[in-house]
């Protein structure tokens, strides 16, 4: 990472203007580099406040190892379009030169569009009310032994 200045380690950095004593206008000052920062937004003047350096990765966030030293906490499920199973022969099968034969040997149209990366935690009513009921009480044993402490 290119390091500059005292702002250098912030991820959003809000722009520095110094007066033009020639023309009498503010002028921006010491911008952070254009390798690591994208300015956002436009200020009239000094006071204006809507103007701002953002920090931006050219990577997924999971794969830089300063935000995330460990390997990626999400998980991460192909989103597909198309039909994998039963393509018919329809009045339009001339004009379907897209169709892939599937490993059982049917045509299939189905491709990867994208990815949901995301974390996802199923649980019941009764575990969460269990749960929530279990660290309710041992919160309250740790507050009464502090206040005995004390």
């Amino acid at each position: 990472m290119i390091k500059q200045g005292d702002d250098a380690h912030q991820i959003v950095i809000m722009p520095k203007y110094k007066q033009d004593a020639r023309l009498k206008v503010d002028r921006e000052e010491a911008a952070p580099p254009n390798a690591v920062y994208i300015g956002l937004g436009w200020d009239e003047d000094r006071h204006t406040n809507r103007k701002h350096y953002r920090q931006y990765y050219t990577d997924e966030l999971e794969n830089i190892k300063d935000i995330f030293p460990q390997p990626s906490p999400f998980n991460s499920l192909e989103l597909k379009k198309g039909q994998s199973r039963g393509l018919s022969k329809g009045f339009f099968s001339s004009l379907m030169r897209t169709a892939k034969k599937d490993a059982s040997g049917q045509d299939s149209t189905e491709k990867v569009v994208g990815y949901f990366k995301g974390i996802v935690e199923v649980e019941s009513r009764e575990d969460k009310y269990a749960y929530n009921e279990r660290k309710r009480e041992l919160l309250d044993d740790l507050i009464d032994k502090l206040k005995r402490i004390s």
